[in-house]
């Protein structure tokens, strides 16, 4: 399973990594972004190459362009009006924010601090979801 993780901290980025690589009944190729517009440029290069990323965990607060903004720009292009799913991870827990992320069909939202528990049963919600919709990872 090919993942990014956007957040505009190296050190949340490898602490996720870390906690997503104890499913060792998976293999992982990771990809990192410091924000929305890295993101971008990583999906892309990915799609060019034919490898596409089968799920993203976004950071909500970011310089350059958010994680919302980040949602809204690939949500608008057909081929990832709905994939690759993604889980939304913020600070933020305003009703009308989250709602906003669901607008754009995040899979998950997960407020920090979050646990390994708790990226563990987004991952496999999403899993089982790819799995329901057909999607090989």
């Amino acid at each position: 399973m090919r993942v990014l993780i956007v957040d505009d901290s190296a050190q949340i980025r490898l602490v996720i990594q870390r906690y997503i690589s104890t499913l060792n009944s998976m293999s992982f190729d990771f990809f990192h972004a410091e924000n929305g517009n890295k993101a971008k440029q990583v999906l892309q290069e990915n799609e060019l190459f034919s490898k596409p990323i089968d799920l993203i965990f976004l950071d909500w607060h970011m310089p350059e362009m958010n994680g919302l903004s980040f949602l809204s720009d690939i949500r608008s292009v057909d081929k990832f009006k709905t994939y690759p799913p993604i889980i939304m991870l913020s600070a933020e827990t305003y009703p009308q924010q989250i709602e906003a992320c669901l607008k754009y069909g995040v899979s998950s939202y997960l407020t920090k601090p979050f646990t390994e528990e708790q990226i563990h049963e987004a991952l496999k919600k999403v899993i089982h979801q790819l799995n329901g919709v057909g999607h090989a990872i």
